[in-house]
């Protein structure tokens, strides 16, 4: 099964390309010559039409998009998925801490894309992974995932509109609210660990603190940016690294799922049918140590 997506022509669309309409409707260049040349199909009222054809007044164009191919590496992982939505063309899959989200040279099998590999085959889904937003193995929450490229296209393109808000739990006494504002970078090629850095990519993370505890603080993060370990580095930044994150803080205590960062929130655009998508899940039961 691949991607169809169907349109149908009204007043506005009348006279143009078909050329000219697939780039309107924000198909990339990329996914025409795909379609056009690997196994994809351009119908008009049923027939094949190349992209020189005028389109008339109450046309339907039937997009079929090629197949997707997979890595051959990339092996099935039975594991039960916790998914808050599905649809014909996305995912929303709440993740446990401690599972990776793609395979590395450390986890190269039992990754969060290899039980998808495993679901997809039993779906019948011939589609490669396509995850919208990212997570470190450690941190739990939702996590959107297109189910072919040209979604995951339509998705990447309005990232920036993807409301995105998590659960962190901090060391020491952090009080109200504020903006970070502090770029990002990798501090030495090869390593994993980012830092604030003079140069390096733009970063947002806006904080409110939810709760005060003895040692710790409940603090809700927005983010503007989604740059790797944004929040980890910003709050370690400030001062307040998260509870058991031991790659940004010396003296942190080593728990059993790693940090305590959990993806609450997610609201977005859905690409196709263009309504307002929002999901959100509680505090997990690990932030209460």
């Amino acid at each position: 099964m691949s991607l169809i997506l169907t349109f149908h022509i009204n007043e506005e669309a009348a006279g143009m390309s078909l050329l000219q309409y697939l780039k309107q409707q924000r198909i990339s260049k990329k996914a025409i010559v795909a379609t056009k040349h690997r196994g994809g199909q351009l119908l008009v009222n049923g027939s094949v039409q190349n992209v020189r054809y005028q389109l008339n007044l109450n046309d339907q164009l039937t997009v079929i998009f090629p197949k997707e191919s997979r890595s051959e590496g990339l092996t099935p992982y039975e594991y039960p998925l916790d998914i808050l939505y599905e649809d014909d063309y996305l995912l929303v899959i709440n993740k446990p801490a401690g599972l990776p989200t793609i395979p590395s040279i450390r986890y190269p099998h039992q990754t969060l894309a290899n039980a998808l590999v495993h679901y997809y085959n039993r779906q019948g889904l011939d589609s490669t992974l396509h995850f919208v937003n990212r997570l470190d193995k450690d941190t739990s929450g939702l996590l959107v995932v297109a189910k072919y490229r040209h979604i995951h296209h339509l998705m990447t393109d309005e990232i920036k509109h993807m409301k995105r808000k998590y659960y962190t739990l901090v060391k020491g006494d952090l009080s109200g609210t504020g903006t970070i504002n502090a770029p990002i970078a990798r501090l030495q090629e090869g390593n994993v660990k980012r830092g604030v850095v003079l140069d390096g990519d733009d970063a947002v993370t806006h904080y409110r603190v939810l709760e005060k505890f003895s040692e710790n603080t409940l603090v809700e993060c927005t983010l503007e940016t989604g740059r790797t370990h944004q929040i980890r580095v910003h709050l370690s930044h400030l001062g307040h690294p998260l509870v058991g994150d031991t790659l940004y803080d010396e003296q942190a205590i080593v728990l059993s799922e790693g940090h305590l960062l959990h993806s609450y929130f997610v609201e977005f655009i859905h690409p196709i049918t263009k309504e307002l998508q929002t999901f959100q899940t509680p505090i997990p039961k690990r932030f209460y140590l």
